[in-house]
């Protein structure tokens, strides 16, 4: 009797244990990053069609461009382009990198 319970309980930690290594083995090691991620938007440099693509109205995206350089993008909403709304929506997807001088 002692016998076949000991059995029953190593038969049981040996299914559990082959169960729990097959879902270990189907779990990423790191976090896979989606293929067609987007990325931020220079709003000093980027094309009309970039700033567009981010979801920006057009007549919005030429009037960023007319305004260039920004010292950050938070200046869209000082200078009147964007709302603190539309700011909040697309902050994620906009940087303002400074010019590199290429006087010498």
């Amino acid at each position: 009797m002692l016998r076949r319970n000991i059995v029953g309980i190593v038969v049981l930690a040996l299914v559990c244990t082959v169960a729990l290594g097959a879902q270990i083995k189907e779990m990423p090691k790191t976090p896979v990053k989606p293929i067609n991620a987007p990325k931020a938007v220079d709003i000093n440099s980027a094309a009309e069609s970039d700033i567009i693509a981010v979801g920006i109205a057009g007549p919005v995206a030429k009037k960023i461009i007319d305004g260039r350089p920004y010292r950050n993008k938070r200046d869209l909403v000082t200078r009147q382009l964007l709302t603190p709304e539309q700011y909040e929506k697309f902050k994620d997807s906009l940087v303002a990198r400074r010019p590199t001088n290429t006087k010498k």
